[in-house]
């Protein structure tokens, strides 16, 4: 008899504490969701999916602010963000309390060809426009870039989205070699020369 009582006990404790166990409180995490880096712009209408640390399926979407609040049980929790024309990414947290956390995402590079219309000046962006530039260089894929600008100073150059390499030279001023472009889309930018002391 005394066995079968303690037996009970055991039993009764082991259901409170598997009961006490399984009723943790849920925590949120509010997610503020960034564009390209953590101090980018706050991007709104990210899907957010994923799972809590009891496997509970999780999903939200970024407000007007950036912000996505999702609640679930503790521990580490799996997350995807997706938003189109951005680069899905998977994200593991350590959610273990209630608190705020961040995530950037980055714009998709298209592999379609860009145009870069490219304005010269002379002495600065403020100068005069200045003809007959030879314009060289190397796209994101090593694609040959060869242009001279116009009359206007201007040259149109095309190729494969992301980081272009660019040299500029004319007779009469110092040359720029190497120049860094972070070239992502069709647009407007400019340069300078100054001339030979």
């Amino acid at each position: 008899m005394k066995s079968f009582r303690l037996l009970a006990a055991f039993l009764f404790i082991g259901c409170y504490v598997a009961l006490a166990a399984s009723a943790q409180e849920e925590i949120a995490l509010s997610i503020y969701v960034h564009e390209g880096n953590l101090n980018g712009t706050m991007l709104s209408d990210v899907r957010v999916t994923g799972q809590d640390a009891e496997g509970s399926s999780l999903t939200a979407t970024t407000d007007a602010n950036g912000i996505a609040t999702i609640k679930g049980e503790p521990g580490t929790w799996q997350l995807d963000f997706e938003k189109s024309n951005y680069q899905p990414i998977e994200l593991s947290y350590d959610a273990l309390q209630t608190e705020e956390v961040a995530a950037y995402l980055e714009k998709t590079v298209s592999s379609q060809p860009i145009t870069l219309t490219t304005y010269v000046y002379e002495g600065s962006l403020n100068g005069t426009e200045l003809s007959g530039v030879q314009i060289t260089g190397r796209d994101a894929a090593g694609g040959e870039i060869n242009a001279i600008t116009d009359a206007n100073g201007a040259a149109v150059i095309s190729g494969t989205p992301g980081s272009w390499e660019l040299s500029l030279a004319k007779a009469g001023y110092e040359s720029v070699a190497n120049l860094s472009v972070d070239a992502t889309e069709s647009e407007e930018v400019g340069a300078y020369l100054e001339k030979v002391a």
